[in-house]
């Protein structure tokens, strides 16, 4: 699964990576959801996961998700509900766990972040396409028979970022 943010109507870069590594399905965390729904056009066979930004009025996403990619739960949301900075990721871990979730994906701020709070894996991709303090990037989460795998921040190239793996 492909995890993208804040496209704000740049998805070149999320149209190459989706090609690039052809993926089960993709995620939107908001600001632009047309180019989510451009994706969707695209890749029609694929799931095309979508919240709602701050900057998406009208859209019919909602604010925040759970989704259940091979059953293990993950939440979607833009941040900016959760009170999400450029120096924290507010409530996000907290809403994660209330809703029995591993994983929390959010945008919002433009940054990459993956830390671990609790028992819950929290990440921004950072912005695909109007990155802050890193180059444009977006996030893969590998997930084999129901088990998590690993969970890897890439440059838009497909450049290694960062990577955690999950032993079982």
């Amino acid at each position: 699964m492909l995890i993208f943010a804040d496209s704000h109507g740049r998805n070149a870069g999320m149209f190459y990576a989706m090609e690039r590594e052809q993926p089960d399905c993709a995620v939107h965390l908001g600001d632009h959801t047309e180019d989510a729904d451009e994706l969707d056009r695209a890749y029609h066979n694929k799931p095309i996961y979508r919240v709602r930004g701050n900057n998406d009025y009208g859209a019919d996403a909602p604010y925040s998700a759970v989704i259940t990619p091979e059953n293990v739960p993950i939440y979607l949301t833009h941040g900016h509900k959760e009170r999400v900075s450029m120096y924290s990721c507010g409530i996000v871990p907290q809403k994660a766990a209330e809703n029995g979730c591993v994983f929390a994906f959010y945008g919002h701020t433009h940054r990459m972040l993956l830390e671990k709070y609790g028992g819950v894996w929290v990440c921004n991709p950072g912005s695909i396409s109007l990155p802050r303090g890193g180059p444009a990037s977006y996030a893969r989460l590998t997930i084999e028979n129901g088990m998590p795998i690993s969970l890897t921040l890439l440059e838009e190239d497909g450049g290694l970022i960062r990577e955690e793996r999950f032993g079982h």
